[in-house]
């Protein structure tokens, strides 16, 4: 496995993760950035529930690379748990160490870990410290999700009511002593969970950092405008009002939202992919938030 040079040794140990999902070739790619940001090591989580070929695969790709562990436990447990499950490996084999969570399309620019833990060192309130992201061309830095309709705004810090900040789940180093209960909640299987986090961390809890220190190719795993992507953001809207709402009468009205934004996102979304699809994961996705812990009342 080729690597590019790596950097001046980073100021403590660090180790990172990235989930794989029947994806060698970006992981492959992903790892190189990592090890040439001289982290320590680096785990990759498999979800690809195809029988362990796509563990061998990534296996016989690494070539013995003794800097990369890949675990799984043979079923795809979402985004959400496989990140808490991984974030267990390291802590059992490197006890000390931080963690910086990756995308597996994304690729860390150099000198950007270093960047990153000094953030993190500079804010002793903090859990994790994020990057802007170059998601395919857009960069973004701090997202507000908006709890009565579920809009997403991606620039700059609007005075909206009833906004909630979060890192995006693509980038996040995180110092492991200073988290309390799980990483990500895995109530969400995919999409969600990030602004979960974001709630229950604060603005104190998430140190930012204002450079460009990775690139996205974005929705790799997913499939932008697939079924499974629409129905999973239909359950994560769902599920992250009882998640976000101050109150009983919050959660109604952001219920009542989601009746009106929900609907008009699908259509506007058959439009714009001039597909059926996305009228349909809406019907699969209220089914799915119905059932899921969590979901709707």
């Amino acid at each position: 496995m080729s690597e590019a040079p790596s950097d001046p040794r980073l100021s403590r140990e660090l180790v990172g993760l990235l989930l794989n999902y029947r994806d060698a070739g970006r992981s492959l790619r992903c790892i190189r950035s990592l090890l040439g940001n001289g982290l320590e090591h680096v785990l990759v989580w498999d979800n690809s529930e195809d029988g362990g070929q796509s563990v061998q695969a990534l296996l016989a790709r690494l070539a013995g690379e003794r800097r990369v562990s890949v675990a799984s436990e043979g079923s795809n447990l979402g985004f959400a748990a496989g990140v808490n499950r991984g974030l267990g490996w390291i802590r059992e084999h490197f006890p000390d160490a931080w963690v910086l969570l990756i995308n597996n399309d994304a690729e860390l620019l150099p000198g950007a870990a270093q960047k990153l833990i000094s953030a993190l060192e500079a804010a002793p309130d903090a859990v994790i410290a994020y990057p802007r992201v170059d998601h395919g061309g857009r960069v973004i830095g701090t997202a507000f999700y908006q709890r009565g309709l579920g809009l997403i705004v991606l620039d700059g810090s609007p005075d909206w009511v009833g906004l909630t900040a979060y890192a995006s789940g693509c980038c996040q180093l995180i110092d492991p002593h200073r988290l309390k209960g799980a990483w990500f909640d895995e109530d969400f299987f995919m999409y969600g969970e990030d602004v979960e986090f974001g709630a229950r961390l604060g603005a104190a809890g998430m140190a930012f950092v204002r450079e460009t220190l990775v690139i996205h190719e974005g929705s790799a795993s997913s499939g932008l405008g697939s079924h499974f992507y629409e129905t999973r953001m239909v359950v994560s809207h769902l599920l992250l009002v009882p998640k976000l709402a101050h109150s009983g009468y919050e959660r109604f009205l952001c219920y009542a939202g989601r009746l009106l934004m929900l609907p008009l996102r699908a259509i506007v979304r058959a439009i714009r992919y001039r597909s059926m699809v996305p009228l349909k994961a809406l019907g699969e996705g209220l089914r799915l938030a119905a059932q899921a812990k969590g979901g709707v009342d």
